[in-house]
């Protein structure tokens, strides 16, 4: 593989990338480690945000022209009720659907049911947009309100997983590989998100829509490269499971075998076609409605590209 410069030398366009870190991304790191994004043109960058304001304010001053995240960050996005303001008409266009999310409530060791959850600490990345929303409907399934426990702004699932250990929160939704990591440490899985929504869309990538009119062929690019990668991934298991383990700090192998079968998981796990789930983001809207008053009468315009 050659390096960036080397590749920006070779007359390949630089592209910036940025995502929350986690094994979802494998397609991505497959695509740079096997050269599908080199086939297709591209010299990619990948950024990794510790936050959902830092992966907004990257996408608002064009530092990350292309962002993975969810797709509650893109409908507040789009309603203009970010963690950042956006100036005038905000015009976010999704391009890819990722997965469901990947969610698990995972709690502390000596916490074995939702019941336990009561005046403890929950960690998610923000309060209000995300999928803390899911955590919410979990919450109220299981009869508890969101004034019942205390919820903390914890960061990226990495930050969550962490603080999970250490104490600093006794519950958060962790997406693969992270409830894996957090099982072996004695956590206990909760409830996942397919417990309550058999249609959620969770990670979409999204790109501003005079970028994507402006780039075409970097985005099909991206998105060819991508594609190659998720077929790459589907074939070579092993492979695959190593450039978790390398890509994730203190992933063991058995916990990488089980986080590659679940991202590969036809039904559940990261999204061959890449189409956006229309049902799936009709109920994180109805989520955002159910738990953020605020968000009533204000109607997101949501845009896809062609295909999606």
């Amino acid at each position: 593989m050659r390096n960036q410069q080397d590749q920006l030398a070779a007359g390949m366009q630089a592209l910036t990338v940025c995502v929350f870190d986690g094994g979802w991304n494998l397609p991505l790191w497959a695509a740079q480690q096997q050269g599908f994004f080199a086939a297709n043109g591209l010299a990619i960058t990948l950024e990794y945000t510790a936050s959902s304001r830092q992966i907004i304010a990257g996408f608002l001053d064009g530092r990350y022209p292309v962002v993975l995240l969810s797709a509650d960050n893109i409908i507040a996005y789009q309603q203009n009720r970010a963690e950042l303001p956006v100036p005038g008409e905000p015009d976010a266009v999704m391009f890819m659907g990722g997965d469901d999310g990947l969610l698990s409530l995972v709690a502390a060791p000596g916490i074995s049911s939702m019941a336990g959850l009561g005046q403890r600490i929950i960690g998610v990345d923000a309060p209000d947009t995300g999928f803390a929303l899911v955590l919410y409907a979990l919450l109220e399934q299981a009869g508890l309100s969101r004034g019942e426990v205390t919820i903390a702004s914890l960061g990226s699932t990495e930050e969550r997983y962490q603080a999970l250990l250490a104490g600093r929160c006794q519950a958060s939704l962790l997406r693969t590989p992270y409830e894996l990591m957090a099982v072996a440490q004695g956590c206990r899985v909760l409830a996942q998100t397919a417990d309550i929504l058999p249609h959620y869309q969770g990670t979409v990538g999204a790109v501003h829509q005079h970028w994507a009119d402006s780039h075409p062929a970097q985005l099909a690019g991206f998105l060819a490269a991508y594609r190659a990668a998720l077929d790459w991934c589907g074939q070579q298991a092993d492979a695959a499971t190593t450039l978790l383990q390398q890509n994730i700090a203190g992933l063991g192998r058995q916990a990488a075998g089980q986080a590659y079968a679940r991202l590969m998981d036809p039904r559940r796990g990261l999204r061959r076609d890449l189409q956006i789930d229309r049902i799936g983001m009709d109920a994180v809207q109805d989520l955002r409605l159910r738990y953020l008053p605020g968000a009533a009468g204000q109607e997101a315009r949501l845009r896809y590209l062609d295909g999606c």
